[in-house]
Formats: structure tokens, sequence, C-alpha cells
């Protein structure tokens, strides 16, 4: 089972991203609001997967953050939940989200999601009941990280940075273990980091 894969970002498509990892092209396809959030081409990043087998053919799913890649994994097993509907799902809501809707029974916001009818958002409200306890358990409550740096990435292009200034600091925040949980927080070391840098 390929976990995750770490390369440069080679090319950004509709739906979908080409990683280079050691020379050998992966095509990930991803969630709509992720590919809204990718750093420019050419940035090396790493991408949670799930590779679903059909037959003879192969395909990769890609995600930001382990939330992402956990909730994906749980849809599978709603019945009548596909790769495409799960996807769908998760280019709508980033997972905190839908786990607000879930708890809260909310049918209407889940009726907003391309491919969900009716009688699948009541069969998602009834399968995952008792599921996305021990998927919210499993990973961090509040922001997610992907959440997070989408966020700032937007707050600083505000400010007038671009994505490939940006990026790269996050990144090193990340590794390091230093991104917070706030927003604001972030935007701070980011600025804090940019100045930091020799001037050309």
């Amino acid at each position: 089972m390929i976990d995750y894969l770490r390369g440069i970002l080679a090319e950004i498509r509709t739906d979908s991203v080409v990683l280079e990892v050691n020379g050998i092209g992966y095509e990930l396809a991803l969630p709509d609001r992720s590919v809204a959030s990718l750093p420019p081409s050419g940035q090396e990043m790493r991408l949670f997967t799930y590779l679903q087998v059909l037959d003879n053919e192969f395909k990769l799913y890609g995600f930001l953050s382990r939330e992402e890649q956990l909730l994906f994994k749980t849809l599978l097993g709603v019945s009548g939940v596909g790769a495409r509907l799960a996807l769908n799902i998760l280019g709508t809501m980033e997972p905190h989200k839908f786990y607000t809707t879930m708890a809260s029974q909310d049918e209407k916001a889940l009726l907003k999601i391309p491919g969900v009818g009716k009688k699948m958002a009541q069969r998602l409200l009834f399968e995952l009941r008792d599921k996305l306890p021990d998927v919210a358990a499993a990973i961090d409550e509040g922001s997610s990280e992907a959440g997070v740096i989408s966020q700032v990435l937007e707050a600083m292009e505000v400010l007038g940075f671009g994505r490939n200034e940006v990026y790269p600091i996050l990144r090193d925040l990340t590794e390091a273990g230093q991104l917070s949980e706030r927003v604001e927080d972030n935007i701070k070391l980011v600025l804090q980091r940019n100045a930091q840098k020799p001037s050309r």
C-alpha cells in the first residue's frame, strides 16, 4: 500500500496533478478544493494517497492531509459511495465541516454536494453515525493542516506575496513541526522568515 508520495509537483491539471518522484510521474486525482490550494508547479510537496484497483486498472487518489485520506477511506465503506462521489464530498467540504454537518444531521448541506440526492444523504447520515467518532479521534481536532496552509496562502496573496515565495516557508514550518493551528500566528512566522532572507 502506498501511504504517501513526496516529490516535485510537475503538472497541475483540471482535477488531478502529476507528482514526479525519482524520475517517475504519478498522476493523482484530487478533490477540487485541494487543487485550488496547490503551490505552483516545480515545488516539492507530499501527497497522502489511496490506490484503487478495478479489474486491471489502477488509479491513485491524492490528499493534502492525513485527515482527508482517512475520511476518503471511511466514505468508501458506505453503500453506494464510490471514489468519484467520495472525491466530490471532499471537494465540497473540508473534513471538519463534514463532521460538523454529520453531527448536526444537516441533510440540506449534504444535498448541495454534487451526486448526493436525498436517499444518499440519508444513507450517509445513517451509516456514518457510529463510524465518524473513530475517525475524528484519529486526527487532530480543530483546523486541518491543509486548511490552515490554504488560508495562509490566500492571506499572503492579499498582502502582495506570491505563492512561490510563501509555500516553501510553510513547507519548512510544517516539517519542523512549527505550523500553528492559528492562521494569524502562521502569517507572523512567514513574515519573520521572509524578513530574514538575504537581500538580493
